[in-house]
């Protein structure tokens, strides 16, 4: 029997994740197969039967290391603001987006279906940020600095905004319909001018009944 070593049976599985994750975010699940990982990887099918005895625990492995990259720049970019503050929700989401422009195929890998069923958020670590999401969104309403309510409604319609604006200028030109950003109309700049219609939406009770006031 061959002896291998731990190095390179490490970075025979780089190999294998790097090369499955590419196919992921370029064809459907049901195209992949050992044999594609194993030529893109440029090793044999055998290899990766080694680490991994059929394709959806490989795949769920290369979903849970994506995520391990993806959790730690959420909440590197949360810890300078302070906790409670809308801020910290408002940079989550900004993150979302950059993650989603600067490793499109990290982002297609994580957030595109991989089988005839949606992956279930508790099967995900940290339920892919949804759990940080949250908590983020439960301090800001402790603090009163957003309206009180359900935090996992809240917790979804945020997600949802930050994704819809990522898919749907990746597949639209929205130049046409939004003047105000015509002049550099980015998922970013998108986000940051669509923020005061967010937080007019989610000012306490109290704040909105003083802008009636003003009128």
């Amino acid at each position: 029997m061959t002896h291998i070593s731990p190095a390179r049976s490490v970075a025979t599985l780089d190999r294998i994740i790097e090369a499955t994750r590419k196919l992921l975010a370029h064809n459907t699940y049901d195209a992949l197969s050992m044999r594609s990982v194993a030529a893109e990887a440029g090793i044999t099918a055998g290899a990766i039967y080694r680490h991994f005895p059929n394709k959806r625990s490989l795949v769920d492995h290369v979903v849970r290391k994506t995520l391990e990259a993806f959790e730690p720049e959420l909440l590197r970019v949360i810890a300078p603001l302070a906790p409670g503050s809308f801020d910290r929700v408002i940079a989550l989401g900004a993150a979302y987006i950059r993650f989603a422009l600067d490793r499109p195929e990290n982002f297609k890998v994580l957030f595109t279906p991989h089988g005839s069923k949606p992956t279930k958020l508790s099967d995900l670590p940290g339920q892919g940020g949804y759990g940080l999401l949250r908590q983020c969104i439960n301090e800001a309403m402790d603090a009163d600095e957003i309206r009180r309510g359900d935090a996992d409604l809240a917790t979804f319609f945020l997600w949802s905004r930050v994704h819809g604006i990522v898919m749907l200028l990746m597949a639209l030109d929205f130049s046409e319909c939004l003047p105000l950003a015509r002049a550099d109309i980015t998922p970013l700049r998108l986000f940051d001018l669509s923020r005061d219609i967010l937080w007019e939406g989610f000012k306490p009770v109290r704040d909105k009944n003083r802008s009636r006031r003003r009128k």
